[in-house]
């Protein structure tokens, strides 16, 4: 006879099969071995399937990174910041790969960066960005001479130029290239400007700037190209090359 937990004999047999001891460690083969498809099923959701997802997370993630730092990197030759304007990303990558293409670079490789940024309040409001925030990258770039172009209207750009921040393109033009572009060319009208010189050129008469927009109107109308006056020398040459490609007409490219 069997004792219960009060020291009363049961009418349970000694070597009853709830006595009888099981192994405290099996192994996991001997386990797997004991159970049903649908008590596997179970246990391996249990057990092996969350550590399995973490890993194979960590992996696309470290992935991903080889991919667009090392592997697939592109090179930024040239960076633009346009100010307040109504641009999407698919029609700025578009004319990235367009301009790049044109000056014989490879596009899947190398990229001109054309950046909008909203240094408007009310503007940025209704976009839903952050005014000061743009204004503070835009400032940093430029002290870091990590800019090289800014397309803007006269008063969204003033405050850049009366810093200083914009070059004079009188002695950065040939003689020829600024005759071709006179009719374009931003003059500055203020008692800072004495010697009437040229601070950026229009783009409201380049068909390849309007051909950015297609469907989408534009918020500036006159937009004024500026290249930034600390930027490397070679972000300047390739503002040259820009120009060049804003005006096919004027220019012969080929």
């Amino acid at each position: 006879m069997a004792i219960n937990l009060n020291g009363k004999k049961t009418s349970l047999k000694e070597d009853a099969s709830i006595y009888e001891k099981r192994p405290e460690h099996s192994s996991e083969k001997e386990k797997l071995k004991n159970m049903n498809g649908r008590q596997k099923r179970s246990y391996f959701a249990t057990y092996y399937l969350p550590p399995i997802l973490v890993v194979l997370a960590v992996v696309a993630v470290i992935g991903y990174i080889v991919w667009t730092d090392f592997i697939n990197k592109s090179n930024i030759y040239f960076r633009c910041a346009v100010l307040n304007e109504s641009l999407t990303d698919s029609s700025l990558t578009e004319f990235s790969d367009s301009f790049t293409k044109s000056i014989g670079m490879d596009e899947e490789k190398n990229k001109a960066s054309f950046y909008v940024y909203y240094t408007r309040s009310d503007l940025a409001s209704e976009i839903g960005a952050n005014a000061a925030r743009d204004q503070s990258e835009i400032t940093s770039r430029i002290v870091a001479s990590n800019l090289g172009g800014m397309i803007a209207d006269e008063k969204d750009g003033l405050s850049y130029y009366d810093s200083g921040f914009f070059l004079k393109l009188n002695d950065f033009l040939s003689a020829e290239e600024y005759k071709k572009l006179e009719k374009y060319l931003y003059i500055p009208v203020n008692e800072k400007n004495k010697e009437h010189a040229a601070y950026g050129v229009y783009l409201d008469k380049s068909p390849v700037y309007h051909a950015l927009f297609k469907d989408q109107k534009a918020r500036i109308e006159r937009p004024i190209f500026s290249i930034i006056t600390n930027a490397d020398e070679e972000s300047k040459a390739y503002a040259k090359k820009l120009i060049y490609y804003y005006f096919p007409d004027i220019f012969d490219t080929k």
